[in-house]
């Protein structure tokens, strides 16, 4: 079963986007990079409004892959409260000293490593996120104004890629850019999860707010039912949790 992750800038759209049958809250500051990060403060308000009625994931920023720097801003992040840190493989020469770096935090925390389509890792980033106990994978694209993830990697490829991840027992997560007519295709792959952030706003614009029509157009496209939501890849939540 895929899940519908929503990307949010704030509570006020976290409530919006939980109201519209998100399985999943991303905290997220478009206005900061692909992976922007929100102050602490604002993700603190968004656990508070959140309240545990879905799991929420945030990103820590975009971060050079700096060791000791990045296993602190996951931890801290972490420690916010999120149930998910979502860590972007930005380009490098570092990638997987840092990683390795991670291994440590990461038998405590959720941890999503991010790669992009069009700045792929020159490592073998599905063996390190399995060797580190990393929870997951997502696919997502860097520059947002250069196509959409399915533009940028070959159905088969993309399909290969995420048949890997999953065969490492890592959670498979598809996002960049992604638009209505996308969907159908990509929950071909069977991915644990979709994500969103320009396709729910208005005009598609990722630096608008959330918009409600917008919302329940995807959230109609992703088949529901929790009472056959996959509890392998996401292990710590029982599947009222999701609903």
């Amino acid at each position: 079963m895929t899940l519908f992750l929503a990307s949010v800038r704030d509570a006020a759209e976290a409530e919006m986007a939980i109201g519209a049958g998100a399985d999943i809250i991303d905290l997220k500051d478009p206005g900061q990079g692909a992976l922007g990060a929100l102050a602490p403060d604002a993700i603190a308000a968004c656990i508070r409004t959140i309240g545990g009625r879905v799991p929420v994931s945030a990103t820590i920023g975009d971060l050079p892959l700096a060791g000791e720097t990045i296993r602190a801003v996951v931890s801290a992040t972490a420690a916010l409260g999120v149930d998910y840190v979502k860590l972007g493989l930005f380009p490098g020469e570092d990638t997987e000293r840092c990683l390795n770096m991670l291994a440590e935090p990461a038998a405590e925390i959720r941890l999503i490593l991010v790669l992009f389509a069009d700045a792929p890792p020159e490592v073998d980033a599905i063996g390190l996120a399995a060797k580190i106990g990393a929870s997951g994978l997502m696919f997502d694209t860097l520059g947002k104004g250069g196509g959409s993830l399915p533009d940028l990697i070959a159905p088969g490829k993309l399909a290969g890629f995420a048949a890997s991840a999953r065969a490492q027992g890592l959670t498979v997560g598809l996002a960049g850019s992604l638009k209505a007519r996308h969907v159908p295709g990509l929950l071909a792959f069977d991915p644990d999860l979709l994500g969103f952030r320009s396709a729910l706003c208005r005009d598609g614009n990722r630096a608008q707010p959330l918009d409600p029509v917008r919302l329940a157009s995807i959230r109609a496209l992703i088949p529901k039912d929790p009472g056959t939501m996959r509890e392998a890849n996401l292990p710590d939540f029982a599947p009222h949790a999701l609903c």
